[in-house]
């Protein structure tokens, strides 16, 4: 079996939390707190709670494709040949 490397697994853990974050597992516990105070810093508290989760998973996805070695496309350095298709 081929070994991940840490950024991989931290890519999937990152993205994991991220997903349960905005998803009913927690939204219900989050719910009661913005109920508690619906207004945060003058924006809605479950859309700040929302979009600093969505935030997290787009700046998890930009750093996974900058810097693993797996989403590196330079790694692809084959040249690409045209093939002739057979008509009829």
């Amino acid at each position: 079996m081929k070994k991940k490397s840490k950024g991989l697994v931290w890519f999937y853990v990152i993205l994991v939390i991220s997903v349960l974050m905005v998803n009913p597992p927690i939204l219900p516990l989050i719910n009661k707190l913005c109920i508690a105070s619906p207004i945060l810093l003058g924006w809605p508290s479950m859309y700040l709670w929302l979009e600093l989760w969505y935030a997290v998973m787009i700046i998890d996805f930009l750093v996974a494709a900058i810097r693993l070695k797996p989403w590196n496309c330079e790694q692809d350095k084959k040249e690409i040949v045209p093939v002739e298709r057979k008509r009829g």
